[in-house]
């Protein structure tokens, strides 16, 4: 019995002499609580987090959507500003560049207009008052290349390789470039053997840089830019030119220097309605449409460009890109 009452007596001890004193489990407690806090905390601010990024993601994607709509009312608007034009052989470009249909209408068509919680702006650009770079001639794309202020062995170059692109055959320019000159390239791709179908494809084509093509970055490629491609064109079928509209840079190749100073003096007070030689016209068939919607503030952006063919009674695409940056 008594040895019984000792060993009770032993394990009340070891009890008492690791059992916690009540402040002890209060700090125990204190501390699980402010883990649990800290990491629901971490959970709420996750969730949040994440909740802010999708409210985010869907209101720039309803933006966006709303942008390209607005693109699009700016396409319509452009379309119903082409059709509406009475008299083709009256287009003619002001002193801004700016194409307009009628000389004889006093007020400057509006292209920009507020439309919900956006709004679109566009611009409208002759095709025949480009130089087709699918027919120009070697001699006139020389004449080209070098007015623009190119080196004569960078023209050399750029224009033997456009002719060799356009060709059918296997057979090299003195300066041009083929299939073998593709393949060799560290990321090959081969030559296409047919006419172009945008300008933005002469890219591909040996000697020919995004700062000839569309000027510098800064300039604003999306619009043509400083450089060369607002003056080139694939979508018309053939080299005859609209004289009214076409710029001195396409004018002294397709023409001459001295017959394009005429025209240009001529389309001063009127329009020119004597053909010079058989590369001219005094109306257009083809235009480039350039459309932008926006948000209200103007932070999202979406820009279409399209190139219509004036057909009968209405309008046909034959170029469509929704991805202009």
């Amino acid at each position: 019995m008594r040895t019984t009452i000792r060993k009770r007596s032993l394990v009340m001890r070891l009890l008492n002499k690791h059992k916690q004193s009540p402040g002890q489990a209060g700090g125990v407690a204190l501390i699980l609580v402010v883990w649990v806090m800290v990491v629901l905390i971490a959970i709420v601010g996750e969730f949040s987090y994440s909740m802010r990024t999708e409210i985010n993601i869907t209101r720039n994607f309803k933006e966006d959507e709303q942008a390209y709509h607005l693109a699009v009312a700016g396409l319509e608007a452009a379309k119903a500003e082409i059709l509406s034009a009475k008299d083709p052989s009256k287009m003619y470009v002001a002193e801004d560049k700016v194409l307009l249909f009628d000389r004889d209408s006093e007020a400057a068509p509006v292209r920009e207009e507020d439309l919900g919680n956006g709004k679109f702006k566009y611009n409208i650009n002759d095709e025949d008052g480009k130089l087709n770079i699918n027919t120009a001639t070697e001699a006139q794309l020389k004449q080209f290349f070098l007015n623009a202020g190119l080196e004569a062995t960078d023209v050399d170059t750029i224009v033997g390789s456009i002719l060799d692109w356009i060709d059918t055959d296997d057979l090299h320019r003195l300066n041009g470039a083929e299939e073998d000159y593709y393949q060799s390239l560290e990321a090959p791709y081969s030559c296409k053997d047919g006419p172009l179908s945008s300008v933005d494809e002469l890219l591909l084509v040996k000697g020919m840089t995004p700062e000839v093509l569309y000027g510098p970055k800064e300039s604003g490629r999306a619009q043509g830019g400083a450089g060369l491609a607002q003056y080139l064109t694939v979508a018309t079928p053939d080299n005859k030119i609209n004289v009214n509209t076409a710029p001195k840079a396409v004018l002294d190749v397709i023409l001459t220097p001295e017959a394009a100073d005429s025209i240009i003096l001529q389309r001063e007070t009127a329009q020119v309605t004597v053909l010079s030689g058989s590369y001219s016209k005094v109306s257009s068939d083809f235009f480039t449409i350039i459309s932008t919607g926006s948000n209200t503030d103007g932070t999202i952006k979406r820009t279409i460009k399209t190139i219509v063919h004036r057909k009968g009674g209405g309008l046909e695409a034959i170029y469509w890109n929704d991805n202009i940056i």
